[in-house]
């Protein structure tokens, strides 16, 4: 658990660094490294909306070069905070802020798009509570999704993150 925490810490260091983005509304990419197996990533203005609850949300694309897994990520803008879905072919989960922190969150009922047992399986729980709160300090929605390309690999299980 130690060592995890020290990745995904190392990784906040070097995403805080490395991070390039232009505006990535308008056809620019935001790319980092996301200090996990998966590799380097790229994340897009999506094409094809996420659909929730019969609505069209604004979403992005999420590639990583050392994994095949299509990672789409829907944005629910709120009062206080914006509010992430992400979701795979067959795994989803939630980042939003709670009391001034941002991390990470079991899928609401309202969201839910997959059986809440297939999700729980695949879902590591130390990488889980390690992300409950990831940061404490306002950031652009663009500071967030890298942050979220850097965490989510840690909160899949080892073996389902090739089948994701």
């Amino acid at each position: 658990m130690k060592t995890k925490l020290f990745i995904l810490t190392i990784c906040f260091a070097i995403f805080s660094m490395s991070a390039s983005a232009g505006d990535i509304k308008n056809g620019q990419e935001l790319k980092g490294t996301s200090l996990t197996d998966f590799g380097n990533y790229t994340i897009i203005h999506a094409d094809v909306p996420m659909m929730v609850n019969n609505v069209a949300i604004e979403t992005y694309d999420l590639s990583y070069a050392d994994n095949s897994c299509k990672v789409s990520i829907g944005l629910i803008k709120e009062k206080k905070c914006t509010t992430f879905i992400v979701r795979t072919d067959g795994f989803e989960v939630e980042y939003t802020c709670n009391k001034g922190a941002f991390g990470v969150k079991k899928i609401e009922k309202k969201y839910q798009e997959f059986p809440k047992e297939a999700n729980d399986c695949k879902l590591d729980r130390v990488g889980y509570f390690a992300q409950r709160v990831i940061c404490q300090n306002k950031k652009s929605d663009d500071e967030l999704l890298g942050l979220i390309a850097c965490y989510f690999p840690n909160l899949v299980k080892e073996e389902y993150q090739a089948s994701l």
